[in-house]
């Protein structure tokens, strides 16, 4: 708790309470409160804030907070329901608090307690400012007015801007004097213009009243009082009757809640994010509040270098031409300076050509920005954050707001040792890292793709894990198996994969043991289907990780031989579109057995493909994929399968049954088409041959087909196809040497393969 007892005052005259309505992150606020302080010279410093957080208020000092940064509450027992309350360096609530640490003199918050609040407001993470109702009518109404009084203002200026109007009546202006008494007679008329407070923000506003009577109790002479502009008249002049204040704050509910800091973002700082703190300029304020000449010219400066960052040609003369458009803007609307919205448009003309994402790319990264502050180590917070941010330091991994590319190879100690960390906390729910599971395919079995985000809500992520353990480690195991003792099949096999990856031993083995229970008892097949390929992946990788798994490598092979007795029946009496579905399962399945390269497993599977694929009872989405697959192992050779197709082809079939056939043979393969011109001659005589209706009732289900494959294989099936025209075909099937093709005899089969391709002849 801070010290409220008095700085010695040199005179005896009566208590001074200097009340400071401020706008939440306003440069132009944060200036004038610095001014007002300085002035006044107070012995203690109120503001607007968590009461309960004043333990916090000491680590502004020997800048260990670095801002953007928040204070975070969470509820001790439901870490997910929370709040921040967010700072910047141009607020000027932060501004305050730096003033009285660095002068050593007593600061606390006023507001609410954290817990009280989060008992009010239960289930939901919230912002420190977004705690009113929605606006109803218009700025002017008395819903609109209560919701956002600076909206009320610039409509009665003649503003249709709020954010304009505060700019020029506050932020970009610096000359004295400060502007409090007239922001709090201009609170005075919008509140009463505005309805009743409900029963949260007076009981607010009473805790605001009952905490300024506590300082001047503890006999403090010069009180300031820094608060949100809405609450200025509540806290001005003569108090009420403390009674009235005390019933009301009788009673209220509360809940034990974890405070920290935590490092916030300029971007969450925006209206865009979310979070309602109530500008859409961060950037742009910070660069009010540091820069004290030439801010118009300075700015633009970093627009040019953030252009010239995009290899585009941006002089210094551009620069000048842009200042002076920016001036000249500002002249002709009557502003005593130029704003964002002058600066922008000059940097539109004069610096992006009228270039619209050009534009945005300045925004994005000078207008709003995206910095991370920093919270010192000695912070208080839940053990399992201080293991994390121990842990990342030693791997040099930094927690950064703006995304980063890690490559990992994971035959280094120090890069095998990350992958863990990542995969563990991706395991807690705390996404840090995203794994790119193409581009770490594409890189070799050694690496993995990451891109690491650290985004504010993690930190409450991060409280809400600390319920599983004190490391990232310990943490991550318990969640394991807390999740296996719910968790089926496919999501079992799923979190057996992670787990090892995260080499998890403790997690592994009840895991497995679940796995192996789950399978013994489950009979879909799809579900044993969707569960090998994880299991396979673990397997086949654990080399790479150094972990045993003997173990996995019984399971694996026992849901192979599950899968094959039970697939034949599974796909029994099933429509095209449920074969469609599994013929996914099957190539899934197909791909693991590969890649498990187990000899007897592989044999098996075999079989089982080869009986799917002579069975005329089942779809042909699945005899004809079964046949495809045993192409490519080499279980059947070219003759045989043209002999199939032929007969899945031939008349007497019907003719949805010939393209779902069709389908499943060349679905993610059309290159066996273009190479192997007799089978292409199949196909097409088919197409050719097809009746009229018989033809338009396939072709949604053909054009899928050929849609789905790359676009250059489209094209090698269409030049292997326009070759048929030509008579250059040859193998078996092919017309004898020296045939000449008749044009108008062809002309209608090319247009079909033109038109099932997309080509164009």
């Amino acid at each position: 708790m801070t010290d409220l007892s008095p700085v010695p005052s040199a005179t005896a005259a009566a208590p001074r309470v200097e009340v400071m309505g401020v706008r939440h992150h306003g440069p132009g606020s944060a200036r004038a409160v610095a001014r007002a302080l300085d002035e006044l010279e107070p012995d203690v410093v109120l503001v607007e804030g968590p009461a309960d957080c004043d333990h916090l208020i000491e680590f502004l000092t020997g800048a260990r907070l670095t801002p953007p940064v928040a204070l975070l509450a969470a509820v001790a027992d439901d870490p997910g329901t929370s709040a921040f309350w967010p700072f910047a360096s141009f607020s000027p609530e932060w501004q305050a608090l730096r003033w009285a640490t660095e002068r050593g003199v007593p600061a606390r918050f006023i507001d609410l307690p954290a817990g009280v609040t989060l008992a009010a407001r239960p289930a939901a993470v919230v912002p420190v400012e977004d705690e009113d109702d929605e606006q109803d009518d218009g700025p002017t109404s008395p819903a609109g007015v209560r919701h956002d009084p600076i909206a009320a203002l610039a409509a009665a200026g003649g503003y249709d801007d709020p954010e304009r109007w505060w700019e020029d009546v506050v932020e970009s202006r610096t000359e004295h004097p400060t502007p409090f008494s007239s922001i709090t007679a201009a609170m005075v008329e919008l509140r009463a213009a505005a309805p009743e407070l409900d029963a949260h923000e007076a009981r607010r506003e009473a805790h605001m009243r009952q905490q300024v009577r506590a300082a001047l109790k503890a006999g403090h002479q010069r009180v300031a009082v820094v608060c949100g502009a809405w609450h200025a008249p509540a806290l001005s002049g003569k108090l009420p009757p403390a009674t009235g204040d005390a019933k009301l704050l009788a009673g209220m509910p509360r809940k034990k809640v974890t405070l920290t800091w935590v490092p916030w973002t300029a971007s969450r700082l925006a209206r865009a994010a979310g979070y309602g703190a109530g500008i859409t300029s961060p950037g742009w304020y910070e660069h009010l509040f540091t820069t004290q000449d030439d801010v118009i010219a300075s700015w633009l400066v970093q627009v040019g270098a953030a252009l010239r960052d995009k290899d585009l040609p941006v002089s210094s003369a551009h620069v000048i031409e842009a200042v002076r458009l920016a001036d000249a803007l500002a002249t002709v609307r009557g502003r005593h300076v130029a704003g964002l919205a002058e600066v922008t448009e000059a940097t539109r003309a004069v610096l992006c050509d009228g270039d619209d994402s050009l534009v945005q790319h300045v925004t994005a990264q000078l207008v709003v920005g995206e910095r991370l502050g920093e919270v010192a180590a000695d912070v208080p917070t839940v053990p399992l954050d201080a293991d994390l941010r121990a842990t990342a330091k030693r791997l040099r991994l930094a927690f950064s707001a703006a995304p980063k590319a890690l490559d990992l190879d994971l035959r280094r100690d120090t890069d095998l040792v990350r992958s863990r960390l990542l995969h563990r906390l991706t395991l807690l729910g705390i996404g840090w890292g995203d794994l790119d599971a193409a581009r770490s395919r594409s890189t070799g079995t050694f690496r993995e793709a990451w891109t690491l985000l650290w985004r504010p809500e993690l930190s409450v992520a991060v409280v809400e894990a600390a319920q599983w353990g004190t490391t990232v480690q310990s943490a991550a195991t318990a969640r394991c198996i807390e999740r296996a003792a719910t968790g089926d099949l496919s999501e079992l096999t799923a979190l057996l994969e992670v787990a090892l990856l995260a080499d998890l031993p403790a997690a592994a083995s009840p895991l497995l043991t679940r796995v192996d229970e789950q399978a013994a008892h489950d009979g879909d097949i799809a579900r044993l289907m969707a569960a090998l390929p994880p299991l396979v992946r673990a397997h086949r990788y654990s080399d790479v990780r150094g972990t045993s798994t003997a173990e996995l490598a019984r399971v694996t092979d026992s849901l192979v031989v599950r899968i094959c007795a039970g697939l034949p029946a599974a796909v029994t009496g099933i429509d095209d579109d449920a074969a469609t579905v599994m013929r996914g399962h099957v190539d899934a399945t197909h791909a693991a057995v590969r890649l498990r390269a187990d000899d007897d497993g592989t044999r098996t599977w075999h079989a089982t493909l080869r009986a799917l694929a002579d069975r005329p009872d089942i779809s042909g989405a699945l005899t004809g994929r079964a046949t495809r697959l045993l192409l490519d192992a080499g279980e059947l050779d070219v003759a045989d399968v043209r002999a199939r197709v032929g007969v899945h082809l031939s008349y007497g079939t019907p003719a949805r049954a010939q393209a779902a056939w069709v389908d499943g043979f060349l679905a993610g393969g059309g290159l066996l088409l273009a190479h192997d011109r007799a089978l292409l001659a199949v196909v097409d005589d088919w197409v050719a041959t097809l009746p009229a209706a018989a033809f338009t009732d396939v072709l949604p289900m053909l054009r899928r087909t050929f849609g789905a494959m790359p676009p250059a294989e489209r094209r090698n099936v269409g030049d292997a196809a326009r070759a048929l025209t030509t008579g250059t075909i040859t193998g078996a099937g092919a017309a004898p040497p020296g045939t000449v093709l008749d044009p108008d005899l062809v002309a209608g089969p090319v247009r079909t393969v033109a038109l099932l391709l997309g080509a164009r002849l």
